[in-house]
């Protein structure tokens, strides 16, 4: 299982708010490891304005 620890590390420097698809392209961008891509592609379908979002997010899903 992937942390959140790993999953901000992996979308460090973008820019919220950004929808789910636009963190799982940014992670991409950043050669993210295909456990934070998992994680990602996971998330609710919505914005994400802060990093506590998206791991209270991740919470709801694990």
């Amino acid at each position: 299982m992937v942390s959140a620890a790993e999953v901000l590390e992996a979308i460090k420097g973008a820019d919220l708010p950004k929808s789910k698809s636009e963190l799982v392209d940014y992670a991409r961008s950043r050669n993210a490891s295909q456990d934070v891509m998992d994680m990602l592609s996971r998330l609710p379908d919505r914005q994400y304005k802060t990093a506590s979002d998206i791991t209270q997010a991740m919470g709801d899903i694990e």
